[in-house]
């Protein structure tokens, strides 16, 4: 197994995990559940993007993974229950099989590309063959699945805080005289 078939499986073991211990089920939304998560997204945009070349294919790339990671979290945050206590004024998220789902699906086209990458010669020649023709070198195509991620969780993460930040004010109830 190669190193980047490696750092792919953590990867994506770290975000199943994630996924399946704060977000699968019912769980508690607050201020906590919206900085963690674009704290990541910003330190992972910024490792990606800073040292990225800025040449068109690799950002009509880093676009597209982009566009994609909006898509599929669009489809997260409508697989996603957000539920108010009216008593306590916690808000809280729920999520199911569907959501789960779309998580799975999603890494696992992703280890099925690098794996088909390092084990079909035909592909990885084909696949090689088409980012030199379209002029995208290998950071352009790392950032095509880092900015797809972090378009989804980010794009989860606005759409749960929205939800949040309209949900009813609480009022205490007027105390008897």
């Amino acid at each position: 197994m190669t190193d980047g078939m490696k750092d792919a499986l953590f990867l994506s073991g770290i975000l199943i995990t994630i996924v399946l211990f704060t977000q699968v089920g019912r769980h508690r939304f607050g201020i906590f559940k919206l900085l963690m998560p674009l704290g990541l997204v910003a330190w992972f945009a910024y490792d990606m993007l800073h040292n990225l070349k800025a040449t068109a294919p690799n950002l009509t790339s880093a676009g597209v993974g982009i566009a994609i990671g909006v898509a599929v979290g669009t489809g997260l945050l409508y697989t996603m229950r957000i539920d108010h206590d009216p008593k306590s004024g916690k808000t809280y998220t729920k999520a199911g099989i569907a959501y789960l789902s779309i998580w799975l699906l999603v890494l696992a086209g992703r280890l099925g590309f690098i794996w088909t990458l390092e084990n079909n010669d035909s592909f990885r020649a084909d696949f090689g063959k088409w980012t030199v023709e379209q002029q995208i070198d290998p950071d352009g195509v790392a950032a095509f699945f880092v900015l797809m991620a972090m378009a989804m969780v980010l794009t989860r993460t606005v759409g749960v805080a929205v939800r949040w930040l309209r949900r009813p004010s609480v009022v205490a109830p007027l105390q008897a005289k």
